[in-house]
């Protein structure tokens, strides 16, 4: 019976170790040309990314010239500035400065972020928190879209 015992663990011992020889075969030999039967895609496959990316997709490289007449006459307008709206006057509660460059101000219509361009820098630094304001701000589109717009203000001032 001993002998037997020792015959079952070494072939227990012999199957493992083929097993284990076999599954890391299975995973570092994978053939490029033979895809995995898990239906996962091969990323092994010859040739550039690039050549796989179709003609137009919308992405421009940085410093090309646009051919977007839509872009172009936004910033023509403005010589080379984003597009700004005329002044939006409003009035509102002073919640506080986000951070360096811009603060909340609460209107009816909710919380809103507004930048700090320079020269209103020291006005805003003079008003309490939780004041009455009455400001004057602009919507500038941001550069390559035209749906993503900042409010930057023009004119703040505390109302007693």
């Amino acid at each position: 019976m001993n002998l037997s015992n020792k015959k079952r663990k070494k072939a227990a011992t012999a199957g493992a170790l083929l097993l284990a020889v076999m599954l890391t075969m299975s995973a570092c030999g994978a053939n490029a040309n033979n895809p995995s039967s898990s239906g996962s895609p091969n990323n092994n496959e010859t040739g550039s990314p690039v050549d796989q990316l179709p003609d137009n997709n919308g992405v421009q490289e940085p410093g090309a010239p646009s051919n977007d007449d839509d872009n172009n006459s936004s910033t023509d307008n403005n010589n080379g500035n984003p597009a700004e709206s005329a002044p939006i006057s409003a009035e509102g509660t002073y919640t506080g400065l986000i951070d360096s460059n811009s603060l909340e101000i609460t209107t009816d219509s909710g919380a809103g972020a507004y930048r700090i361009p320079e020269e209103l820098r020291d006005a805003v630094d003079e008003l309490p928190a939780d004041a009455k304001v009455k400001f004057e701000y602009t919507e500038k589109t941001v550069d390559g879209d035209t749906s993503v717009k900042q409010l930057w203000l023009t004119k703040i001032e505390a109302v007693q």
